[in-house]
């Protein structure tokens, strides 16, 4: 329903969706394409909040609430929309309440979410953390119906730090500590994970324990 009422956009990779303060005139549903979700802090540092992926629902919450937007959504690579304007979402809303059902239905899974994460800021540590980060990333990052063993994750070390909570350093830690385990290969800008299973595998396990990945190579003992 929301896909037929509204036009067809498209953003080049660092286009702006919405700025972070500007009033809530319109919602996205993304159609193809990944965006990123950033955020300023007080201290005017701009800190990656999320990625955001194909049938997703973008900038609904200042267009119910007629708050200004929360923050800013850039293009990730290329993306497709379908950009339907304020006064027609609400209309909607008003009239199907399947839509309504599924607008709060995405609000609740993002609360959930960030609960989670507050949690683990305070039970997990850094390890666990950017451990966890990774998993989220690679469900988002995968290609449908891909059959490979690995994904690659297109997001660099600084970025992988803020989802996580935690300073770069640190971050940087935590993946030197999983690249001498064989569980993912960084490089500018990107961090390959060879084997998605073993890194699943090690995400609910205590990071103290001596847990090596295949590598991507051989026989996978978590498949």
């Amino acid at each position: 329903m929301l896909l037929e009422s509204g036009r067809s956009v498209r953003y080049a990779a660092g286009d702006h969706l919405m700025r972070q303060g500007d009033p809530g005139d319109c919602v996205w549903v993304l159609r193809s394409g990944r965006v990123k979700v950033v955020a300023r802090d007080g201290s005017g540092h701009d800190r990656l909040l999320g990625i955001r992926g194909k049938g997703e629902l973008l900038g609904e919450m200042s267009c119910v609430d007629d708050g200004p937007r929360s923050a800013s959504v850039v293009a990730h690579g290329a993306v497709e929309a379908t950009k339907i304007t304020k006064t027609r979402f609400v209309g909607i809303m008003d009239e199907r309440p399947a839509v309504a059902r599924e607008v709060v239905r995405q609000v609740s899974q993002r609360l959930r979410d960030a609960e989670r994460k507050q949690s683990e800021l305070t039970s997990e540590n850094v390890d666990t953390r950017v451990t966890r980060v990774l998993v989220d990333l690679v469900a988002e990052f995968v290609d449908e119906g891909s059959a490979a063993r690995g994904v690659s994750v297109p997001l660099g070390q600084e970025e992988l730090a803020q989802l996580a909570a935690a300073s770069h350093v640190s971050a940087q830690r935590a993946l030197r500590r999983l690249r001498t385990r064989k569980l993912v290969v960084t490089g500018y800008g990107r961090v390959e994970v060879p084997c998605v299973a073993c890194l699943v595998a090690l995400s609910g396990l205590n990071h103290a324990k001596d847990v090596t990945g295949c590598g991507g190579h051989g026989v996978c003992p978590q498949r």
